[in-house]
């Protein structure tokens, strides 16, 4: 009974060391960026600078990111290139949040303005306005108003002025 116990026992241990092996040795496949497999043309695991085009904005940044300088880019410099990015296009809609409430705040403030009938929304750095003003003077004031606002690039008025019909 003794012998047949310690039998199992090894069988078992040889059967873990087998997993572990297998798996320290990368035999479990690793999940690839599904982005990065489109792009690799020749499916060498690598983007080159021509690969990279495809994608304007990796082609951009190509060279900042190949760390190692070797003229192409491993998955780990590709995610890292595209994490990047991701924070910077956040950081540029928090801005723009950030102007349309400035710009909001901007027409609450004015007291010749009824500020609830316009509406603000503000995509990479351009104001758009839309809504009623009573007359052409107050839309021009809500443009510039608008336009005074920092981080403000362009001010696209859509707003209308209201018919005085009775």
């Amino acid at each position: 009974m003794q012998l047949v116990v310690r039998i199992g026992v090894a069988l078992a241990c040889m059967g873990m060391h087998t997993v572990v092996s297998a798996q320290a040795a990368g035999a479990a496949p690793n999940k690839v960026n599904a982005h990065f497999l489109r792009l690799d043309a020749n499916k060498d695991g690598f983007l080159s600078y021509q690969e990279a085009r495809a994608d304007k904005e990796v082609a951009q940044h190509f060279a900042l990111f190949d760390a190692n300088r070797d003229g192409r880019l491993n998955e780990d410099e590709y995610l890292k290139l595209k994490a990047a990015q991701a924070r910077h296009h956040a950081g540029t809609y928090v801005s723009d949040g950030a102007i349309t409430s400035k710009v909001r705040l901007a027409l609450m403030r004015a007291k010749d303005l009824k500020s609830a009938d316009i509406h603000v929304e503000t995509i990479a750095g351009t104001v758009r306005l839309s809504g009623e003003v009573d007359n052409a003077k107050q839309a021009a004031r809500v443009e510039q108003l608008a336009g005074r606002v920092e981080g403000v690039k362009k001010v696209d008025s859509r707003l209308s002025v209201r018919s005085t019909q009775k």
